[in-house]
């Protein structure tokens, strides 16, 4: 599983600069993606910016002050350069590509993103980094990614922020807390599990605040500890996310917490996307292959399989 960043797409943006045609007139993004690294393109090579929309429209961006090398989109020929993060299928690109067939524009049109698949990558004429075709997500869409269904996701710190500890009394600022928090970042698709370690005694409270900020789930797996004294005698949310991550199927845990992100990684050997640092923190060797042993001789076949596409990735992208 390969995430991206914004720090990562800004270096595969500064690595993908010195392929790319100086001559460019226009930058084109396309909506609502490929908007961020438009933009990081159009200012490095200081030129117009517009969407695709202005592209067909003859008309760009404002620019603000900045003294750009080119004028505004115009009748006559322009190189102009399409951008979007990545291509996966190829479906939305074969699409536009269709479109801007039928307005036959009189520029000379070329196509970058900065990540692509094995299957979109000859679809385009520039690209900086090749990621796997089913398992790589990124910082700007994880939270809208269709495969959250099969995900497990905590709470606090992820959908909403962590109380304070002057909130998390066990009394009545606790339970204002449960009922007013302001929403984080909110899922768009329904989510597998949401795995939090709120005690299960608050479960009425919580799915109150989940149903009044329309987030569905399949499961909410709370902390079955009466008190939270109780929860940090048994090792705390970390141990408890971990012992449930273990338990089924998911493709990904995404914790809020840089510590506890590392505790469920290490006890499961599986992978955990950590929200405070924006990072994947990815199991020690000892614990895949102790995940790898849970599962038979099948495990270290699938073990042994996914290390060679790792080092055949490893070797396109270098």
């Amino acid at each position: 599983m390969e995430f991206k960043s914004y720090a990562d797409l800004e270096a595969d943006v500064i690595s993908l600069m010195p392929r790319l045609p100086r001559d460019l007139d226009l930058v084109v993004a396309i909506p609502r993606s490929g908007l961020v690294p438009a933009s990081m393109i159009a200012l490095h090579m200081n030129v117009p910016i517009t969407d695709l929309k202005g592209l067909y429209e003859g008309r760009m961006l404002a620019s603000g002050h900045r003294t750009l090398r080119r004028g505004a989109v115009a009748d006559r020929p322009l190189n102009v350069l399409i951008v979007d993060d990545s291509v996966g299928s190829g479906e939305q690109l074969r699409e536009i590509r269709a479109e801007l067939a039928r307005r036959a524009l009189p520029h000379r049109i070329q196509v970058a993103v900065i990540y692509a698949t094995p299957v979109g990558a000859p679809m385009v004429d520039f690209y900086s980094k090749q990621v796997p075709t089913l398992r790589h997500f990124f910082a700007w869409n994880v939270m809208h990614h269709n495969a959250i269904g099969s995900w497990c996701v905590d709470i606090d710190g992820v959908l909403c922020r962590d109380c304070t500890v002057a909130e998390d009394d066990e009394g009545d600022r606790y339970a204002e807390f449960l009922q007013k928090v302001e929403p984080l970042f909110l899922p768009t698709s329904k989510v597998g599990w949401l795995v939090t370690g709120r005690l299960e005694r608050h479960r009425a409270a919580t799915e109150a605040w989940l149903e009044r900020h329309n987030v569905t789930y399949d499961a909410l797996v709370m902390n079955p500890a009466r008190t939270n004294a109780e929860r940090k005698a048994n090792g705390g949310g970390g141990a408890f996310k971990g012992a449930f991550y273990r338990t089924v199927d998911a493709g990904l845990f995404i914790e809020s917490s840089e510590w506890e992100a590392d505790q469920i990684a290490r006890l499961t050997g599986k992978a955990v996307l950590c929200m405070d640092t924006r990072a994947m923190v990815r199991p020690k060797p000892l614990a895949v292959l102790a995940k790898v042993a849970r599962k038979g001789p099948r495990g270290y076949l699938n073990y042994a399989r996914r290390l060679v596409e790792i080092i055949r990735e490893q070797a396109r992208n270098t």
